[in-house]
């Protein structure tokens, strides 16, 4: 229902290598020399399918979107089915459903540049890789939750995918050193755990969709962490 294209098993897995190459490299870029910068300008912008819902129905809204396969993300007064990185296809998805008379949205949320002061100024370079690298794990999250909806990932596959996106955040967790990251640091380690408290028993799309949409919250609230 939220998905677009048709993933197959080997432009997943090249997909999945293109990816690690992308970790390494991002991860990378704090070796290299720079002149320190105290502003980040991203230049990305998510789009959010969403169900509207008040305050007192929000868990219900919850629980039926995730039974029909959606994320099931809470945000306020809005529940989220599922996150796209084109308008067009959010627009698209969205039109169809309301076509069967679903109460959708598309919430656009543009990524806010991130300020950092002080001696944090000096890692900017390190702040921007574990941006970039939280973006690729939720893409990759994006492509293979629609893989496995469509059927062209095995549950091995998908669980291998999830396992790399965790092993991932742990990465940068663990390499991201001082008391400027502790914060970032506390949501890496929050959004690893829900991944691998899922790669538990079976694993359905909107999981991967849930995660997905959670990294795309936290890179839109990462500046508020430094």
């Amino acid at each position: 229902m939220f998905s677009r294209y048709r993933l197959t098993r080997s432009g997943f897995w090249i997909a999945v290598g293109a990816f690690a190459v992308l970790v390494g490299l991002f991860i990378g870029i704090v070796i290299l020399a720079g002149s320190p910068v105290g502003r980040i300008e991203v230049d990305d912008e998510f789009y959010f399918l969403v169900r509207e819902c008040r305050a007192s129905t929000s868990a219900a809204v919850v629980g039926e979107v995730y039974a029909a396969g959606g994320a099931g993300y809470p945000d306020g007064d809005t529940v989220v089915l599922a996150c796209y990185y084109s308008k067009a296809d959010a627009r698209r998805i969205c039109s169809l459903m309301e076509d069967r008379g679903e109460n959708v949205s598309v919430l656009d949320r543009a990524v806010p540049d991130i300020t950092l002061r002080g001696d944090m100024a000096e890692a900017a370079d390190r702040v921007l890789a574990n941006y970039k690298t939280v973006d690729s794990c939720a893409r990759l999250l994006f492509d293979a939750a629609n893989g496995l909806e469509r059927g062209s990932l095995t549950q091995k596959e998908a669980k291998a995918a999830l396992g790399g996106v965790a092993d991932s955040l742990k990465g940068l967790r663990t390499g991201n050193a001082g008391d400027g990251f502790s914060a970032w640091n506390r949501e890496l380690y929050r959004l690893e755990r829900e991944g691998r408290e899922r790669l538990d028993g079976i694993l359905f799309a909107k999981d991967l969709r849930y995660l997905q949409v959670s990294l795309c919250y936290a890179l839109l609230g990462m500046g508020s962490c430094f």
